[in-house]
């Protein structure tokens, strides 16, 4: 032991002996009610003393041996200061998982600290650490499960920058989560952070767990967190960690939330369904053995579990190793049970996903589901068949390389798919010979539009547009790209799609008084000088819509032919005055 580790177990020892822990209370603030839904406590050593910060105060208790000692006294004081503040909101309380499970833990003595504190139960949050790892998932769900019980809620802390991250999330399924600083931090310039935060909050909300985006310093982090439709905001921005914490934030600290565009690739392609994760594992019959079990964990280290189907090839189960491994090597198991068949101990329930299943479909109904996906494995099927097995990392990996790809590609302007998305989506579309109609919307009057108004303002009709066509198309069928300048592609799948084109119309229109000053908006329209110096009066904006189903038309083979087509369309329709939507018929001939 060093000189400077000796001198940190003797402050240490203090410390515990005498209590000698100040904490600090750092608000969390509702991004929706726009003001303090909780507190963090926060913990500091002796300001005079090397182990005044955090970091190395719980790393020397670690060395030492005494991390369930600090952890439980951190708790003790934080609630006991928190009662004594008298205040109303929740407060988030640290814990670290591996203290939680060791043995010799005292279980109780938080809900002893709060009722002497004059503290309900539901008030507290208990916040587990993602900076050191979970090494038992059982063990960790029935301490969690003890503290619901008691009333408590629970949080996952820095996910992300943890250990286990969403396996965590889906095993615990705690009712906040905390995105880790570096997710936050200049996330209104990285596009990267903001398509992988916006998949969490999606995930979040589809299994109603509340999302707190911590490291929030800057008021444009701030406005990008609202924007995300994150839940709750936590630092510097709002408040420094006190001992006396802000009881209100300044309102001048909020703003208007804008509505959130969050366009997302509704692509079709091979990547982005569970057919992409398919890994192949044979299976086992319902009637094999114990034994012949046993034989294929032993050959295969590697698998965490092995897929059971019935006669008809449709799923039986999961057998896991884990527990198979415990009752077979255990004394007499292979003798008591090798000659018994397999499906007295299968796990009959376990996430089953179809290969055509949307990846987000499937992380949707991985995190929501009653029994938590069991070693990160769920089975692959085909028409109920067996197919195959997939890996939950191999998923989470996978979507985030979406969402990255899709911000690489993105349009600066609006955020939606660019060029080389829309590409890749148009040859899924006529390859696999897809039943959609692409519509091409185009601005009419939008130069001379820019000309008298200007670029920011012609900015604000370019991001208006792409809001109203998001707004409009089916998120889980349609695809909508931005070509460039005030062009953009829609492949509406959704049958309805004609009256969905006439509702953006209705809404494109109502947007006029925000486009127009008054005397243009009498005048339904605006003179302005054209290239040539000639003064000439331009109508109001209008959209024209150049519509193409595109199986009526079985020439169309390329992206360039069903280009081609789409133009056509196009100009047809701007050969009427105002909002106009043309389709191409079947007859129809290109000459």
């Amino acid at each position: 032991m060093t000189k400077e580790e000796l001198q940190q177990g003797i402050s240490l020892d203090q410390i515990l002996e005498t209590a000698a822990l100040t904490p600090l209370f750092q608000p969390i603030v509702s991004l929706k009610k726009n003001k303090i839904y909780g507190y963090e406590a926060l913990i500091r050593g002796p300001s005079d003393s090397i182990l005044h910060s955090p970091i190395n105060l719980f790393d020397a208790a670690s060395r030492h041996g005494r991390l369930a000692e600090l952890d439980l006294l951190c708790r003790e004081v934080a609630i006991k200061q928190f009662g004594q503040l008298k205040l109303e909101e929740k407060l988030f309380i640290n814990t670290i998982p591996e203290v939680l499970l060791q043995q010799d833990y005292q279980h109780g003595l938080t809900l002893d600290f709060i009722k002497r504190a004059d503290l309900p139960a539901n008030q507290v949050v208990i916040e587990l650490t993602e900076q050191y790892p979970i090494s038992d998932y059982k063990l960790m769900r029935d301490a969690t499960d003890h503290y619901r019980k008691m009333g408590f809620s629970i949080a996952i802390d820095d996910l992300g920058a943890g250990y286990s991250g969403l396996r965590t999330w889906s095993e615990i399924k705690p009712d906040f989560v905390k995105l880790d600083r570096h997710f936050i931090q200049n996330i209104h310039q990285d596009q990267h952070k903001r398509q992988f935060v916006q998949s969490m909050v999606d995930i979040a909300k589809g299994v109603n767990c509340k999302v707190i985006g911590e490291g929030i310093e800057v008021r444009e982090e701030y406005l990008t967190s609202s924007e995300m439709n994150i839940d709750f905001a936590q630092g510097y921005y709002f408040g420094r960690p006190a001992i006396q914490p802000k009881k209100e934030i300044e309102s001048e600290l909020f703003s208007k939330r804008k509505p959130s565009l969050a366009p997302t690739l509704h692509a079709s392609r091979s990547n982005t369904l569970v057919r992409s994760l398919l890994i192949n594992v044979p299976p086992i019959q319902v009637t094999d053995t114990v034994s012949h079990v046993g034989e294929r964990f032993h050959q295969s280290l590697e698998l965490s579990g092995l897929p059971v189907i019935n006669d008809d090839s449709s799923i039986a189960g999961m057998i896991w190793r884990d527990e198979f491994m415990t009752l077979y090597a255990s004394r007499y198991g292979r003798e008591l049970h090798g000659r018994k068949p397999i499906h007295l101990f299968l796990d009959s329930e376990p996430t089953i996903a179809d290969i055509s299943l949307p990846l987000k479909k499937l992380s949707h109904q991985i995190t929501s589901q009653d029994n938590s996906i069991q070693h990160g494995v769920f089975v692959i099927t085909e028409k109920n068949q067996y197919r195959g097995i997939g890996s939950l990392m191999d998923l989470l990996r996978q979507i985030t390389d979406l969402q990255i790809s899709m911000a690489r590609h993105a349009n600066p302007l609006s955020g939606l798919p660019g060029n080389v998305p829309i590409t890749e989506h148009t040859i899924e579309i006529l390859e696999k010979s897809h039943d959609v109609v692409m519509c091409y919307f185009d601005l009419d009057n939008f130069k001379p539009y820019n000309d008298i108004y200007g670029f920011a303002k012609g900015d604000k009709i370019i991001r208006s547009t792409a809001e109203l066509l998001v707004n409009h198309a089916d998120p889980e069928s349609d695809f909508i790209g931005h070509v460039g300048g005030d062009d953009f592609i829609v492949f509406f799948a959704s049958k309805d799609w004609e009256q969905r084109c006439h509702a953006i119309f209705s809404d494109f229109i109502d947007l006029y008084s925000e486009f127009y000053n008054d005397e243009h908006l009498e005048q339904q329209g605006m003179s302005a000088r054209d290239r040539y110096g000639n003064t000439i009066f331009y109508p109001l904006l209008a959209l024209s819509i150049g519509a193409v189903r595109i199986l009526d038309f079985p020439s169309i083979t390329t992206e360039e032919d069903l280009s081609e087509f789409a133009t056509k369309a196009k100009s047809a329709s701007k050969k009427s005055q105002g909002n106009s939507l043309y389709q191409l018929h079947p007859q129809y001939d290109l000459g």
